[in-house]
């Protein structure tokens, strides 16, 4: 996948946001002239720009959900400790 497809997809509220703050992070550090501040906000601009943000967006890490009968319950046995 290149730069500009991942610039133009996972367009988010929160992604809105977090490029937001970002953006307003790197203005507030350079009108300042805070070179630690430029690079904080350059890579919080960055990293939510080129990211989806969350970590199992694409579905990556999905678990499938085990589908058991609930009405019938397994035989369980149980073993008194101490009596042996």
């Amino acid at each position: 996948m290149n730069i500009v497809s991942k610039l133009k997809s996972g367009w988010t509220v929160l992604k809105f946001i977090r490029v937001g703050l970002g953006s307003l992070i790197l203005y507030s550090s350079v009108e300042s002239g805070q070179a630690s501040g430029i690079i904080v906000g350059g890579l919080f601009t960055i990293f939510s720009l080129l990211t989806d943000g969350v970590c199992c967006a694409g579905g990556g890490c999905y678990t499938p959900i085990k589908k058991t009968n609930p009405s019938k319950p397994e035989n369980i046995d149980y073993e008194e400790l101490g009596a042996k």
